[in-house]
């Protein structure tokens, strides 16, 4: 059933790829909720996989890997066609990914700052205020959901 799954949205995929992605300069994956969950340029996406029960977006920056539960649905659309209630991004923000291993967080985007790690409850984690872009360890941390604050910018990650 799970390759029957797979191949299905490897078709959508492709089909949407080459029925109308040619206006469209940007990919974007939307949660359940609607709203947007992640979005690539198309310049910068070099492979998009599915296994294991995840989908796996391999680009310039690194590889953002989501679960199929997370994602309601891919489009392809132009940067300013996607709905979201953020107003204003600055330009560091919006380049700002990270990628995590079982035990570490890699920062990309940044080189240096403030980085605070805090579980859903509010509580802190870690805090580096004088952190350099090496490798943030989080072997400590048990499996969930995490938010990771950079330079004032947050992002949702799991371990």
């Amino acid at each position: 059933m799970n390759r029957i799954y797979q191949s299905f949205l490897a078709l959508v995929l492709a089909v949407l790829c080459c029925g109308g992605a040619y206006a469209q300069s940007h990919m974007t994956f939307f949660e359940p909720s609607g709203g947007a969950l992640a979005t690539w340029s198309l310049l910068d996406v070099t492979k998009v996989t599915f296994d294991g029960g995840n989908i796996a977006v391999t680009g310039k920056l690194g590889i953002d890997t989501f679960g199929f539960n997370q994602v309601m649905s891919i489009k392809f659309t132009d940067i300013e066609d996607i709905p979201s209630s953020i107003t204003a991004i600055r330009d560091d923000a919006s380049q700002l990914r990270i990628a995590t291993t079982e035990g570490s967080i890699k920062v990309l985007g940044a080189t240096s700052g403030t980085v605070t790690i805090w579980n859903p409850s509010g509580q802190q984690l870690y805090s580096n205020r004088n952190w350099n872009g090496e490798d943030i360890n989080i072997a400590h941390l048990e499996r969930g959901i995490y938010i990771i604050t950079i330079n004032n910018t947050s992002i949702k990650f799991k371990k």
